[in-house]
């Protein structure tokens, strides 16, 4: 009967480490454009939300031509140019009204090159947001050609982060699966 309990008890915590565990980005080149980005700025941090909102931006952009990147460059206060963009907002559980300074940088490079990816933030008129101070995060996005920066700031008005209900949410799913393995070890 114990061992029984045992069992039991094990498969409850095996079940709640696999609801807390977080899945690892095996995006690498995304990684390897990230890793450049802070090569030339050491201080940007990976941002989820940001990385999330910059996948569904290149989705979007995945059929467009490459001559109209500078299009949907979007800077701090003039809004975003993207037709979907508070879908893709929600999509990514993002409080709109904290992504008012942050920054959308997509670039198209043809035959995708990371080098020259790279070259298109550090050497262009992109350069100067990463130089400052004011972004502190950092989320990439690529499809095919087509590559998007999203940069955060620290602030609460370009966190890019979430609803705080969602996160309640979030945490009651943890709460429930745990609350179900403690049930049926009593039972045993």
């Amino acid at each position: 009967m114990a061992s029984y309990k045992l069992i039991l008890f094990l498969l409850a915590l095996i079940n709640c480490l696999l609801f807390l565990s977080h899945p690892a980005s095996c995006n690498e080149e995304e990684d390897k454009i990230f890793q450049g980005l802070n090569s030339f700025k050491q201080s940007l941090k990976k941002n989820s939300n940001a990385e999330c909102l910059a996948d569904e931006i290149a989705d979007e952009l995945e059929d467009q031509p490459c001559s109209s990147a500078d299009d949907y460059a979007i800077e701090p206060g003039n809004g975003p140019k993207f037709p979907k963009f508070n879908k893709l907002i929600k999509k990514c559980h993002i409080d709109i009204n904290t992504t008012t300074d942050g920054i959308i940088l997509p670039v198209c490079v043809p035959n995708w090159d990371p080098d020259l990816v790279i070259k298109n933030y550090t050497h262009t008129q992109y350069a100067k947001y990463l130089n400052g101070s004011k972004y502190t995060g950092a989320g990439v996005g690529t499809e095919d050609d087509w590559v998007v920066v999203v940069l955060s700031t620290d602030t609460e008005s370009g966190s890019f982060s979430g609803a705080p209900s969602l996160a309640a949410i979030g945490m009651v799913h943890y709460m429930m699966a745990m609350l179900l393995g403690l049930f049926l070890i009593l039972l045993c």
